[in-house]
């Protein structure tokens, strides 16, 4: 069939929770996905050697706790199980010194504690005091359509946490851990947190709340069991089961308009499908404007706004490796806990660091400062290789257009790249050598643009993580309330508020303000 009541452009995981609370509440839905396989990020591959699992762009989970779609749509009952690894990061030092991160804050604070006691006392102080503000005013906001920023300081000024929440949104995170934190080394544990999964960098003006929202760990951060994919199957087995329906190896090229208003969808070998009701696009803002509906269908000065939009300030080089057995850290002496770190550190060791890996990054450099976030997830979920196997990832922030010979230079340098990050980890881990290393495969950001079409130059976030363009002005001030100037074209995807990442708000609040539109029963609230 070809008639829906509505038809939404791109399978990954905003999409698939628009399309299951759209189906749930009897909208007649179709989704429409390029690749043969629904799920977008949420990908999980052998690709190093079978019965080795991969997460290839989507590892670290830190909101399922959070998101309204894990428990509205059941998906455990479709085989989606997390773990929330009891040491959530780590940071290891040249030094032998390491700092872990847990999901018990006095287990946190005994770590810190090893090489200073007086952070470790701020770091419970701001747990206790942001814990219950970050959950009853920050959490809800992030799921819900960004308020002006009138509306937004009206609000916070009226408790003291708010207020300070105000005047840390003045200042950069590095600002923040610099004012709140006295040693450099926890210093550098807690801005590890920001780049991946949140696509903040240290620097980025404006963003200092993120400190204390990681610090009181609101969000936690968990493995899917299984690997990512077994996520994005359970959202298609929830929308088949909910009367929706997804089709691969359909990709839009078109989003068919009459007289202002979106009628339906054309793939790229002339397939029509008409909406009834609407058309979302849950792909990327550039894509959705300025190739599906065309700059012919929208003003000058609005095509001008989305072709300033600004793309990730950074991508990922990935190290995927299958193992004999996980590393074995030289720091482990010191904190033994740093071998079981869910997201560890390798090379970010002071804030200095950061500053020295993004000015290359920036300026098209292969970078020569290591700054590594790595994992292996087969400590805390081993069916993700064989018996007594394991698997390893690296993600390394790297440019997508390198200086000296643009993007395409990642298809000649990529191997000598992964045995130099290979080798920089070895430095803390000396038995990830030969022996230990069954396989290992690079992924680039070349790599990831050619997979994943939505994700422009690499960028994981789709869309710069910046003050300009988050919350009320993301992606612009005219797209905010995740409707467009197209009747009846909406938008869903990770372009909109709160951003990129695994959190699934995207697709909920756009849910929200479809069924508010065309007074559909939210049967998530009853």
């Amino acid at each position: 069939m070809s008639n829906y009541d509505a038809i939404i452009i791109g399978g990954g995981h905003n999409g698939l929770i628009l399309a299951n609370y759209l189906a749930k509440a009897g909208v007649k839905t179709l989704i429409l996905e390029r690749r043969i396989e629904i799920g977008g990020g949420l990908s999980t591959e052998e690709i190093t050697i079978p019965g080795f699992l991969h997460n290839l762009h989507s590892h670290f989970h830190e909101t399922i706790n959070i998101m309204p779609c894990y428990k509205d749509l059941e998906l455990e009952k479709f085989n989606a199980r997390y773990f929330r690894p009891p040491v959530q990061a780590g940071i290891a030092l040249k030094n032998g010194q390491a700092i872990t991160m847990h999901a018990d804050i006095e287990k946190t604070c005994e770590s810190i504690a090893q090489v200073s006691k007086k952070d470790a006392v701020t770091y419970r102080e701001m747990a206790e005091n942001y814990g219950d503000f970050m959950q009853s005013v920050v959490i809800p906001a992030l799921f819900t359509q960004p308020q002006p920023p009138a509306a937004q300081t009206t609000i916070l000024q009226a408790t003291p946490e708010g207020l300070d929440f105000l005047r840390m949104g003045r200042l950069s995170p590095r600002d923040v851990v610099d004012e709140y934190f006295e040693n450099e080394y926890v210093k550098a544990l807690i801005l590890h947190q920001l780049p991946i999964p949140r696509g903040i960098v240290p620097d980025y003006a404006g963003l200092g709340t993120v400190i204390p929202l990681t610090v009181s760990q609101v969000e936690h951060s968990q493995l899917c069991i299984g690997g990512s994919h077994v996520m994005a199957h359970a959202l298609w087995r929830a929308l088949f089961a909910n009367g929706g329906m997804a089709r691969g190896y359909h990709h839009v090229s078109k989003i068919i308009i009459e007289k202002g208003e979106a009628k339906g969808v054309e793939t790229l070998n002339g397939e029509k499908y008409y909406a009834n009701k609407f058309v979302a696009s849950a792909v990327d803002l550039k894509q959705t404007f300025l190739e599906l509906v065309g700059e012919e269908n929208l003003e000058e000065a609005f095509v001008k706004k989305i072709k300033n939009f600004k793309l990730d300030d950074f991508s990922l080089f990935g190290v995927h490796m299958a193992l004999n057995e996980p590393p074995h850290h030289t720091a482990a002496k010191f904190d033994p806990n740093i071998n079981k770190a869910f997201k560890l550190n390798i090379g970010l060791e002071i804030p200095r660091d950061y500053d020295l890996l993004w000015a290359e990054i920036r300026s098209g450099k292969l970078p020569e400062h290591i700054g590594m976030f790595c994992s292996v997830p087969t400590i805390y979920d081993p069916i993700q290789a064989p018996p007594g196997k394991h698997t390893a990832l690296i993600w390394q922030p790297v440019p997508y257009a390198l200086k000296d010979g643009g993007p395409e230079k990642w298809d000649q340098i990529k191997g000598e790249y992964m045995d130099f990050c290979v080798s920089k980890w070895r430095e803390y881990a000396p038995n990830l050598n030969e022996k230990n290393i069954l396989m290992k495969v690079a992924f680039t950001p070349l790599d990831i643009e050619k997979k994943l079409y939505n994700m422009k130059a690499g960028g994981v976030f789709m869309g710069r993580m910046i003050q300009a363009q988050l919350e009320y002005y993301r992606p612009i001030p005219e797209l905010s309330q995740f409707k467009t100037p197209i009747k009846n074209l909406y938008l869903a995807g990770s372009c909109c508020h709160p951003g990129g990442g695994f959190i699934g708000a995207p697709g909920f609040i756009a849910a929200n303000v479809i069924a508010d539109d065309f007074e559909l029963h939210k049967w998530w609230e009853s």
